[in-house]
């Protein structure tokens, strides 16, 4: 068996899939996992296709999300015909047998296009010629689409998928959605395979997996015991845990400064920890801590480092004064912050920053103070990728600018010379929708805008 915790997963999986497949009606299967189980069946997903996989059938990922139903089987159809001509023209690879597919799909056979694909897919497992107990498999990697894609499975169904083709895709426990089909007369056609992979264990035994005599695996284990049980709910072990993460760093600082830094990670997961239980004291005792130890990693650390951890603690820590309305405190945290991300030319952080910052001054109304920081953090848009600066909240910057007397600190003038380059013509409409997630219009107009 092997000794790493995610293959040892992954294997399971595989050895489930191996049963599953088996079954005399099945032609579609469905994975159903544990929320936050995605990753590991995305990852079960990839191992299929691997060289050096337990499974031994021919599968094919399918990307394209089912968005437009009546073109779907087609432009599945689309994806299978380009991983043939991949395979075929790219020839031997070391370690992998080659023979060239000699198969092209035929797109007369039905107006259907759901019928259409299922048929070609049943064609091509007929040309392989595939050995008993060999399957082609059709990976539906993109579930989001749930009302289309249901109504498209059943149309698959009824095409009538071959004895040798499966159709493969998941679910999870908290967003059941093939509970439709299985309630359905086609439920013969549909087998489920339900895991649970109890990744938090996983972690934890591969956090033990390093050298016993290293005290960072004694630390790693602790702290993802720690990160687990907050997962979990647990205030009591969170806290056990994160007591114990702190005393095994303060332990190991005297050989190694660089442990400091976990000092200051554990002091901001127990603050944040504790916002869930609303225990504002404990809340800010832990923000302070950060701050104090991160002041403190001046006496290890040069400048550069010392600064960006301390940068972080003092966002971290304006945040949660924010959100418990002690502006001013807030206030100076961020300017602090800002200060420091800007020296240090992160760039991205310091808009943050800014904006944090001055909607704190707006809350004190220290409007003249509010303008000054804003106009900093609407100037470091110049020393930034157009599409970097529109992943950051600099739009945000912008709007708090124009919802305000802002013109002694920067003009109108100023700002569009900043804006138009980033948001395009109307960038006085796209700041205001800053907070909306673009439509796909608006990421094209984007994307087509000049470097």
């Amino acid at each position: 068996m092997p000794s790493n915790p995610i293959q040892q997963r992954i294997e399971m999986m595989a050895e489930k899939w191996e049963d599953i497949k088996k079954k005399k009606d099945a032609r579609i299967i469905h994975i159903r996992c544990q929320p936050g189980e995605d990753d590991m069946v995305d990852t079960f997903f990839s191992y299929m296709v691997g060289t050096d996989s337990l499974v031994n059938d021919i599968a094919f990922h399918f990307e394209t999300p089912c968005t437009d139903l009546k073109n779907f089987g087609n432009q599945l159809l689309n994806e299978l015909d380009q991983y043939i001509y991949i395979w075929n023209n790219t020839g031997n690879q070391p370690g992998i047998p080659f023979v060239a597919v000699d198969w092209i799909s035929n797109r007369q056979l039905t107006p259907d296009n759901t019928v259409l694909f299922i048929k070609n897919f049943n064609a091509l497992a007929e040309k392989l010629n595939l050995p008993d107990g060999i399957c082609l498999v059709a990976i539906i990697k993109k579930t989001a689409e749930v009302k289309n894609l249901i109504s498209w499975l059943k149309s698959a169904l009824d095409a009538g998928p071959s004895q040798k083709v499966r159709i493969l895709l998941y679910d999870r426990f908290d967003r059941p959605f093939m509970d439709e089909l299985l309630h359905s007369p086609l439920a013969p056609l549909v087998a489920t395979l339900p895991v649970n992979l109890d990744m938090p264990k996983a972690m934890e035994q591969i956090a033990a997996m390093g050298d016993p005599n290293d005290p960072a695996t004694e630390y790693r284990q602790c702290f993802v015991k720690m990160m687990n049980a907050m997962a979990a709910g647990n205030e009591t072990r969170s806290e056990a845990c994160g007591q114990e993460c702190l005393a095994l760093a303060m332990k190991n600082l005297s050989r190694d400064p660089y442990w400091i830094t976990q000092v200051v990670m554990v002091y901001i997961a127990l603050a944040n920890d504790k916002i869930r239980y609303k225990n504002k004291e404990k809340v800010n005792e832990y923000a302070d801590k950060a701050v104090e130890t991160a002041e403190a990693s001046k006496n290890y650390f040069g400048n550069e480092l010392a600064a960006h951890l301390l940068a972080q603690a003092m966002m971290f820590r304006g945040t949660i004064r924010f959100m418990y309305h002690r502006y001013p405190e807030s206030h100076a945290d961020y300017r602090i912050a800002f200060d420091f991300y800007e020296s240090l030319g992160l760039v991205a952080l310091a808009i943050e920053a800014s904006r944090m910052c001055g909607e704190s001054a707006l809350k004190i109304n220290q409007k003249e103070e509010a303008a000054k920081v804003l106009a900093q953090g609407a100037r470091m848009a110049k020393r930034m990728e157009p599409m970097a600066v529109i992943a950051s909240t600099h739009a945000g910057i912008l709007e708090l600018l124009l919802n305000m007397k802002y013109e002694t600190a920067i003009s109108m003038e100023e700002m569009d010379e900043i804006a138009r380059p980033v948001y395009g013509e109307d960038w006085i409409r796209a700041v205001g929708n800053w907070k909306k997630v673009p439509d796909r219009e608006q990421m094209k107009r984007w994307e087509e805008q000049p470097a």
